[in-house]
C-alpha cells in the first residue's frame, strides 16, 4: 500500500516507529520533511501553535501538505497520527483516498477543538476504553489499541544493573511530586527526557541528566536500572503509554501503576510490578536490590510478553487488516 502519515517523523517517536514498521511491512510511506530541531525548531513549533490559536480557521502546515501529497499521487490510505484535520481537509482527502484512518497515541482528553469527533474517518483508534466507548456511543467505529514498542531498537542492550530508578518523560506536576516522595524516602532517581519546567522542583531539576533518551540509548538506560517507575499525567485516566511497552522490550524492571488496563496487557506480578502507594515503590525497589533473581524473572517476562504481543507490527498487521 502507499500510506501517506502528514506527521513529522522525530527520532523515536508514534511517527518514527509507525512509518518504520509499515516500511519493513513492505509499504510505502509518506511523511513531511522533518521540521527544524533544536532552540530553532522549538521557536517555530511554538509560533506555528501560536497561530493556531489565534487563527483556528487557519489551515495547518500539515494539512496543506497532505492535501498537496494526496494530489500528486496515488494513495491508498491517510493514516493520521495523534493528528486531526479539519472537516474541510477531510473532504476533500475522502474523495481520492481508499482509506481515512486516525490512531490517537496521547490522551484523548488532549485533543483540541472537535479532535477526531468527525463522520469521515474509516476507523478511530484510541487507547482509552471510556473514550472508545464515548465514541462508539456518538456512532463512530472506534477501537481501542493501545501503542506499543519497537523491537528494532527497544531491545535488550545492557548487562549490568545499576541502584538507580529511571524515570522518563515531561516532568508536570504529578511526575515530580511522586519523584520527589521518592527522594525523601531516599530511593536514588535518574530523570531524562525534555528539560524540566521553569518553575520545577529544585530537587527534580537536580536529578535530572540532561538528556532526552531514544532508541537504543533509551533501552540501554531502561534495562541497566534497578527499575523504570512509569507514571501517567492525571488526564491520563486508565490507559497507558507508550513507555509500557517499551521498558518491557529493553528488559527493564517496570514499576507501573495500578489500573485495570495493566492487566489486560502484562501479568502483574510476574511480568511488571504494580504499586498503589509510595511504600509499594520503595518496598519494591528495596526487593530488586536485594533479590535479583526475583527482579529478573519479571524482566524476562515482561520482555517476553513484548516480543510475544505488544510490537508495532501487532498493532499494524491488526489495523490493515480491519480494512
Amino acid at each position: 500500500m502507499r500510506i501517506v502519515i502528514p506527521n513529522f517523523p522525530a527520532t523515536d517517536s508514534f511517527v518514527d516507529n509507525v512509518s518504520h514498521t509499515l516500511r519493513n511491512m513492505g509499504h510505502e510511506v509518506l511523511t513531511p520533511a522533518v521540521p527544524l530541531t533544536g532552540q530553532r525548531g522549538a521557536l517555530m513549533r511554538l509560533w506555528q501553535d501560536n497561530l493556531g490559536k489565534l487563527f483556528p480557521e487557519r489551515w495547518t502546515a500539515a494539512e496543506k501538505w497532505v492535501v498537496s501529497a494526496v494530489g500528486k499521487t496515488t494513495c491508498d490510505m491517510v493514516l493520521c497520527l495523534t493528528q486531526s484535520l479539519r472537516p474541510e481537509v477531510l473532504e476533500i482527502l475522502r474523495g481520492s483516498v481508499r482509506h481515512l484512518v486516525a490512531w490517537w497515541g496521547d490522551c484523548p482528553a488532549n485533543m483540541r477543538g472537535h479532535g477526531l469527533l468527525a463522520t469521515a474517518w474509516d476507523r478511530i483508534y484510541l487507547k482509552d476504553a471510556a473514550a472508545v466507548a464515548k465514541f462508539r456511543t456518538a456512532g463512530l467505529d472506534a477501537e481501542l489499541m493501545h501503542e506499543a514498542m519497537n523491537p528494532d531498537w527497544h531491545r535488550r542492550r545492557s548487562s549490568g544493573v545499576s541502584d538507580e530508578v529511571v524515570v522518563a518523560g515531561n516532568y508536570y506536576g504529578y511526575r515530580q511530586f511522586l519523584s520527589v516522595r521518592l527522594m525523601e524516602r531516599g530511593v536514588e532517581m535518574a530523570l531524562y527526557g525534555p528539560p524540566p519546567p521553569r518553575w520545577s522542583d529544585r530537587r527534580i531539576v537536580a536529578a535530572h541528566r540532561g538528556r532526552y533518551i531514544v532508541r537504543d540509548e533509551k533501552s540501554e538506560i531502561f534495562g541497566a536500572a534497578l527499575a523504570c517507575l512509569n507514571s501517567t499525567a492525571l488526564a491520563e485516566g486508565d490507559s497507558l503509554n507508550c513507555r509500557a511497552f517499551e521498558i518491557a522490550g529493553a528488559g527493564g524492571l517496570q514499576l507501573i501503576e495500578d489500573k485495570p488496563s495493566v492487566a489486560t496487557c502484562f501479568e502483574p506480578g510476574r511480568e511488571v510490578v504494580v504499586f498503589k502507594s509510595i511504600d509499594d515503590i520503595v518496598e519494591a525497589t528495596a526487593r530488586a536490590r536485594a533479590d535479583r533473581d526475583w527482579a529478573h524473572g519479571i524482566r524476562e517476562a515482561g520482555h517476553a510478553r513484548a516480543l510475544a504481543e505488544h510490537t508495532y507490527h501487532h498493532r499494524l498487521t491488526r489495523l490493515l487488516r480491519s480494512l
